[in-house]
């Protein structure tokens, strides 16, 4: 705010010293302003004028509707408006037959509105998971998103009219399509801010609203993906290729995937919920201290998933809508017909198991487990990569059964048909445990170095101790 300021002053001496210039060695009005007209250094200067009262308005609107801005709010905005400006020189490029000083100034206004929609969005996003917000903080942002709106609806009038009345692509039709997304996007963000306000006023017992949300932004991109592939195709046939609309068409895409994915799987899951989930009995419920960890509510009703937890039917349907897993053990809530889920459960289980085995293999030398991790991925990948060592012996399977020293000899085991899940989360079990062994045998020999190097320090000093004292001696005899 301060560098603003500085700037907005050396701004307004220039402009009031050329225009002292222009009237003093003119004379008279029109010729001091046809002067300001038409040398460039004038003009500069005066359009660097009006960038200022354009920054200085948009600080305005911040303070009114905002106050003061957050950590996180000033690094989006940092790194959307860079961004953006590469856009906007990437969209000069494709119309610069109607490039002009109007156009300067539009693109200049579309930058602070769309700046204005960021911090929106995010100050949006912050009241949903801040614990309290004040009411002066709730009639704020409403002011403030209705005011984006309006003006959005405002600056979209202009250039509609303009494409109607020459029936053309142009410049006009660049901004009809970047107010028409920011106009949809603020609807958007009201409708969902009304949602979170109905459910504060319900105090958080609306069931529905994860539901609305979600249908709002499946709209939502739905409307945005259908407005940038109008506008690709109409540049592109018009212009040429827009390179600043790839990367959002592609990124509207995504969004629009994962949502129709979201849907399509929530759909699936809830749509027989007391058939795919039973209702636990009072027993179950008594038994898992009767607490929903979604809601942090007493349960009286719940169903159960098929990893043992319960949860309230409504919380569940809430949480189905963004996540497939159990909030409590991160479970699949619907486990892979194929039986993988089992066969996951017991990869989990294996790093339990496989611990007795690591702690007798501490005292391994590093190149001793290398060799046993590769003997374990060699019989995980049926494949052996590495040379068989002194006192490997080969089995008629190809699995190679190495010894280290004492410890006996570790067959590989016999796999028909590994699934290939599994062996992959074991191959990454055994390097794990390999790294960790290594770690440990490099830590207590780096222990043992130290221990042993105090040892000869200490040593070191008692002689030199004596050996000051037998000098002293001597010294004290002569």
């Amino acid at each position: 705010m301060l560098r603003l300021q500085t700037y907005a002053g050396f701004s307004f001496l220039a402009v009031i010293t050329v225009i002292y210039h222009a009237f003093n060695s003119r004379g008279q009005f029109y010729p001091a302003m046809v002067y300001l007209s038409t040398s460039k250094v004038c003009f500069v200067l005066l359009l660097n004028m009006v960038l200022v009262f354009m920054c200085i308005l948009w600080q305005l609107v911040k303070l009114l509707f905002l106050g003061t801005l957050r950590e996180a709010e000033i690094e989006r905005l940092n790194e959307q408006v860079w961004r953006e400006i590469m856009e906007i020189l990437f969209a000069i490029t494709i119309f610069r037959q109607d490039f002009s000083v109007t156009t300067l100034g539009m693109i200049t206004t579309l930058l602070m509105i769309k700046s204005l929609h960021w911090l929106a969005q995010k100050r949006v996003d912050h009241i949903e998971t801040a614990p309290s917000v004040s009411l002066l903080s709730h009639v704020r942002i409403a002011s403030f998103l209705v005011f984006l709106l309006v003006v959005d609806c405002v600056l979209l009038h202009r250039p509609l009219k303009s494409f109607i009345q020459t029936k053309k692509a142009s410049v006009a039709l660049f901004f009809l399509f970047e107010y028409t997304i920011l106009a949809s996007t603020t609807m958007s963000t009201l409708l969902k801010y009304a949602f979170y306000v109905c459910d504060v006023i319900m105090e958080g017992q609306w069931e529905k609203k994860a539901v609305f949300t979600f249908y709002l932004e499946l709209v939502r991109d739905l409307v945005n993906l259908s407005l940038y592939i109008l506008f690709f195709l109409v540049i592109f046939a018009h212009y040429g290729l827009p390179l600043h609309l790839i990367r959002e068409l592609y990124e509207t895409f995504r969004s629009f995937r994962i949502r129709i994915a979201d849907y399509i799987r929530y759909r699936k899951v809830t749509s027989n919920v007391d058939e795919r989930f039973p209702s636990a009995t009072p027993e179950e419920i008594n038994a898992s201290d009767a607490t929903c960890i979604i809601c942090r509510e007493e349960m009286l009703t719940a169903k159960k998933l098929h990893c043992g937890h319960l949860f309230h039917v409504h919380c569940l349907r809430s949480w189905l809508e963004r996540q497939n897993i159990c909030p409590t053990c991160r479970a699949l809530v619907i486990p892979p017909e194929n039986g993988s889920a089992a066969s996951g459960q017991q990869a989990r289980s294996t790093p339990a198991s496989t611990s007795p085995q690591g702690s007798e293999d501490v005292h391994l030398s590093p190149d001793q487990a290398r060799l046993k991790a590769a003997a374990l991925a060699a019989s995980v990948y049926e494949r052996s990569f590495v040379c068989s060592p002194p006192g490997t012996n080969i089995g008629s399977s190809g699995y190679s059964s190495v010894s280290y020293g004492n410890m006996p000899a570790t067959p590989a085991p016999a796999i028909g048909n590994p699934d290939p899940k599994i062996s992959m989360l074991k191959a990454r079990e055994a390097f794990i445990q390999t790294q960790i062994e290594i770690l440990r045998s490099e830590l207590q020999a780096v222990q043992k170095q130290k221990k042993d190097e105090d040892k000869a320090s200490i040593g070191d000093a008692d002689g030199a101790v004596s050996d000051i004292k037998g000098k002293a001696i001597v010294n004290a005899s002569l």
